[in-house]
């Protein structure tokens, strides 16, 4: 169930360096960053909604995502994560780390994303 809205946190969505992009943690929330905690498998789709959100804002898509790192508030739900992860990633899929981690209630899962814009525009050579 979504919930009221919580305080974005005082730090940049993103951070560019050249051709280097880092993402803050995201959570999953809706636009109007209401915590989206219906189940598990919700609010990690939410998650990696919100950080398509934030690439799309930095000129970037899924496809840059080098790596990702989970933070999990229980291990019990890693299971439940491999879940989202495959359907987010059905082929190409970047690197990634998970760490059972105490967050911020009531999110249950935190996602910090690096992404690498190499690829040319669509149409470039």
């Amino acid at each position: 169930m979504s919930q009221n809205a919580v305080t974005p946190p005082p730090a940049p969505s993103y951070r560019r360096q050249g051709d280097l992009l880092l993402l803050s943690g995201q959570v999953g929330v809706d636009e109007s960053w209401r915590p989206i905690t219906e189940t598990f498998h919700d609010e990690a789709g939410a998650a990696f909604r919100t950080v398509r959100r934030v690439l799309t804002e930095a000129g970037a898509e899924p496809r840059h995502i080098l790596k990702v790192t989970a933070y999990l508030a229980d291990l019990a739900d890693f299971s439940a994560y491999n879940e989202v992860w495959t359907e987010q990633f059905p082929e190409l899929r970047p690197a990634r780390t998970t760490i059972g981690a105490q967050l911020f209630p009531p999110f249950r899962i935190e996602l910090d994303v690096v992404a690498w814009l190499d690829a040319p525009a669509s149409g470039q050579a």
